[in-house]
């Protein structure tokens, strides 16, 4: 379900309104609720591990906010990369495929 909606949201072919369309949109949603709930769950096992404690209520509900953010912000950007690359490759769809491949796989292992 992620391959595809990665496939998609990074086809320069795809306009910008095509990425708010139901299909794309609701399993994007999807995506980043289900992240944002495992990466708060890290990071409070972390907490619980070296503080003893869960981050507090206040803390928790910030970052949430900026998961949320920075994931939803994150589709958006990465699809305007994406069609840049194409411009610059002049319309060549296999050699922005493999570049943004390539980044997307270097930042898998950076994050």
């Amino acid at each position: 379900m992620f391959t595809k909606l990665y496939l998609e949201t990074t086809n320069p072919k795809l306009s910008f309104y095509q990425l708010f369309d139901a299909n794309i949109f609701f399993v994007m949603i999807f995506s980043i609720v289900l992240h944002t709930i495992i990466y708060s769950l890290f990071v409070n096992m972390v907490s619980w591990i070296f503080f003893g404690k869960i981050l507090s209520k206040q803390i928790n509900k910030r970052l949430l906010l900026a998961l949320i953010l920075i994931m939803f912000f994150g589709f958006i950007s990465r699809f305007i990369r994406v069609k840049e690359i194409y411009k610059a490759y002049n319309g060549n769809m296999e050699k922005t495929r493999n570049h943004t491949d390539h980044s997307y796989i270097s930042w898998i292992f950076i994050s």
